[in-house]
């Protein structure tokens, strides 16, 4: 017999995890723009590589200072107003180069056949369910499209629970069909 308890737990870190990949490529993806979009401002201004730089060696904005109320400990004569202290922002230093976007697929993530990128794995497993809509696919094979042959039992484990809830949730939602047990078809 299995926990029910531990199951939800279980579920709950497997989408706790898909979560982390998806936004972890968003950040990639992001990063990625920030790049392409600083190499393009060097093209026009190779002085200055990013707009932070521009700011730095433009005339100090009000928007670049920070006005800083005088402490409360500080005497002030009686009848004269407290001055305020004006504190310039330290320039942030420049990233000429950005660095290359680190894996992040960890655990059995990393056995991914490449052809899946970073498309989150729920995306993955709608997509082969569609690509042959009246075959009914056992949990085994949909886990055979997604992860290369030579993954380690325990990380295939791993897969095979989180393939299986993302094919139970999506049973449950109407994006697919529950034949029997571990069986999946993308129609009826």
């Amino acid at each position: 017999m299995s926990d029910p308890v531990l199951e939800k737990l279980l579920a709950a870190d497997s989408d706790l995890e898909a979560q982390e990949a998806q936004l972890s490529a968003q950040l990639n993806a992001i990063q990625a723009q920030r790049a392409s979009l600083q190499s393009v401002l060097e093209i026009f201004d190779p002085e200055k590589t990013t707009i932070a730089d521009k700011s730095v060696v433009a005339a100090p904005t009000p928007s670049a200072e920070k006005v800083v109320a005088p402490s409360p400990k500080t005497s002030v004569k009686a009848g004269s107003k407290p001055k305020a202290k004006v504190v310039k922002a330290k320039p942030t230093p420049s990233r000429k180069s950005v660095a290359p976007p680190k894996s992040t697929r960890r655990g059995w993530q990393k056995y991914m056949r490449d052809e899946h990128g970073q498309t989150p794995l729920p995306t993955i497993v709608s997509e082969i369910l569609q690509a042959q809509p009246k075959k009914i696919f056992e949990i085994a094979e949909v886990v055979d499209a997604i992860v290369v042959k030579t993954i380690p039992l325990s990380d295939r484990k791993g897969a095979r629970n989180r393939i299986s809830n993302i094919l139970a949730e999506g049973a449950r939602k109407d994006q697919w069909h529950r034949h029997q047990s571990g069986c999946y078809s993308y129609s009826i």
